[in-house]
């Protein structure tokens, strides 16, 4: 207790009234048990019965006398005087310090000195006139380390752009697209204004890009905003070609959806081109079927030809020549014979619509008569081919473009297959010349290189011709580094390789083209002599004999499923 009093009386703190009440209560009670123990205890209690001690306590509760006289004390009650002296000295110097705190005088926090005085009562503020601006003294103004001014930006720089914005406001939609890549593997070909895309490898990357771009400039009722919904389905059909059947089918209702979109949005002359655009998304979509399936839907197309044939219009025309070209495709026979007459019929509907039509009705027809030949043998395959390279010269005589001039190089090639030596020379220098030709237009460059390279090959197999240094080899190398994938390229630069040596390298090459969807009886004969050679070199140092069985299996299987 005394403990607890000499803390609370040393903190510095205020107390409050109910700290003060509580403090005299406690006060109160000390002082009552100090008398208690003080008083001595009633005579006759000590060593009594408890009858007795009970007797004395009534005795206790009730008054006293004024009469009574006390006994003196007994010895046994010194230690309870020396207790109670002590408790006093306590409580008079809890009281003495109380008295002391509640007297001791309070600090009363002196004000800081304040400066306002020092101050004027009355300030303005200067004008511009009033001070002498001095320029600032730059301190790399003659220093080595100063910027170069070819890195000072005159313009204020937008740092919120996003770091992949590579086009201004005023750029116009083709400028955007033919700026993501310097070696571009989309391009527009064909109309100004309804333009076709041609792929050229792989170009997925950039397959997205256009995407992103046609998007978002697909918005409003300007030129670029009708050229990228044109642009729109065209590109969703390119993705399609590279996912799986499910996700191919997503592609392709979107880009039919948006094609419907277009079409209802169309002017009067630009109908046609979107029906003809509403065609060919149908058919990527059944080339993706396969069997019993793909004929019935190419039925189910052929019921709306009547429709969309009944206004003679170009583009509806030419669409529905490409159906019936991919429907002879997938045939054998009579059956492919009718759907290429029956393309043959439209392209003489195509010729007679006027001069402009005609052009494009002699090359349609030259693809009917080179589809032809690939079902023929002996002079009537020559015949087809003939036929063929007669109409592509006046097509690209009357206004040849690069696509023109590449098919009439292939052309050439295949009858350079078919004459004899001496007029075979003739027709490897009219594909040569085509061939380069076409190779000057970018979109046409990879399948021009790929048709000089087989023409090449073909010029140097024939008897009597030696090769012509490095220029075969030279062609498959850059075909290489352009990362070539059609089957064609690959098997034209597998036989450049199985001409120096490389044999483990020619076979690669054939199983890709294989795996492309190659299946000629010339690719396995070039793979089989691949493999050939290469088992003749199992003796030399590298020789890899796992890898060189494992093409033989594949070459095994791939006569099995020939």
């Amino acid at each position: 207790m005394f403990a607890l009093s000499l803390l609370g009386s040393c903190a510095d703190r205020r107390e409050t009234e109910a700290e003060r009440s509580t403090r005299a209560r406690q006060m109160r009670d000390v002082s009552r048990m100090l008398d208690a123990m003080e008083s001595p205890p009633p005579p006759g209690t000590n060593g009594l019965a408890p009858s007795a001690a009970a007797d004395a306590t009534s005795a206790l509760l009730e008054p006293a006398t004024p009469t009574q006289a006390s006994e003196p004390y007994a010895p046994a009650v010194w230690p309870g005087g020396l207790l109670a002296v002590t408790a006093g000295v306590v409580v008079a110097g809890i009281g003495a310090c109380l008295w002391w705190r509640r007297r001791r005088p309070r600090l009363i926090p002196t004000p800081k000195p304040s400066i306002t005085a020092l101050f004027a009562t009355d300030v303005s503020v200067p004008t511009a006139e009033a001070i002498d601006l001095k320029p600032p003294e730059w301190v790399y103004e003659d220093s080595p380390y100063a910027t170069p001014l070819l890195y000072l930006v005159p313009d204020p720089v937008d740092l919120l752009l996003p770091a992949s914005s590579t086009s201004s406001p005023g750029d116009t939609l083709l400028e955007q697209l033919h700026r993501i890549d310097a070696s571009p593997a989309l391009h527009l070909v064909g109309d100004e204004h309804f333009p076709e895309i041609r792929r050229v490898g792989e170009g997925s990357a950039s397959v997205d890009a256009w995407q992103a771009i046609v998007d978002d400039a697909g918005k409003g009722d300007s030129d670029d905003a009708r050229l990228a919904r044109w642009l729109a389905p065209a590109i969703l059909a390119l993705r399609s070609r590279d996912l799986r059947r499910p996700d191919a089918e997503a592609l392709l209702e979107d880009a039919a959806q948006r094609t419907r979109d277009g079409m209802n949005r169309a002017a009067d002359d630009e109908r046609p081109h979107w029906v003809a655009r509403a065609v060919r998304v149908e058919l990527a979509r059944i080339e993706r079927l396969s069997g019993a399936t793909r004929l019935f839907a190419l039925r189910a197309l052929q019921s709306r030809q009547g429709v969309d044939l009944g206004a003679e219009e170009p583009p509806v025309l030419d669409a529905w020549i490409d159906v019936q070209l991919t429907w002879a495709g997938w045939l054998l026979g009579g059956g492919a014979a009718a759907r290429q007459a029956e393309a043959e019929a439209l392209c003489d509907r195509l010729a007679a619509i006027g001069p402009d039509a005609v052009t494009r009705a002699l090359r349609r027809r030259a693809e009917v008569f080179l589809q032809r030949a690939e079902g023929e043998k002996g002079a009537a395959r020559l015949t087809s081919l003939q036929r063929a390279q007669s109409l592509l010269e006046d097509a690209y005589t009357q206004g040849g473009d690069a696509g023109t001039a590449l098919l009439l190089a292939r052309c050439a090639r295949l009858r350079a297959m078919t004459l004899p030596p001496a007029d075979a020379v003739d027709a490897c220098s009219l594909g040569l010349t085509h061939a380069f030709l076409a190779e000057q237009d970018p979109a046409w460059r990879m399948d021009a290189l790929e048709c000089r390279l087989s023409i090449q090959l073909t010029y140097e197999s024939l008897p009597g011709r030696a090769i012509q240094g490095e220029v075969a080899a030279s062609l498959g190398r850059e075909l290489a580094s352009m990362e070539a994938d059609s089957v064609g390229a690959r098997t034209a630069m597998a036989a450049t390789r199985l001409r120096e040596g490389d044999f483990a390298g020619a076979s690669a090459l054939c199983e890709a083209a294989w795996r492309s969807g190659g299946d000629d009886t010339h690719l396995l004969n070039l793979w089989r002599d691949a493999c050939r050679g290469w088992t003749q070199t199992a003796d030399t140092t590298g020789h890899d004999r796992h890898a060189l069985a494992q093409a033989v299996r594949q070459l095994a299987i791939a006569r099995a499923t020939l």
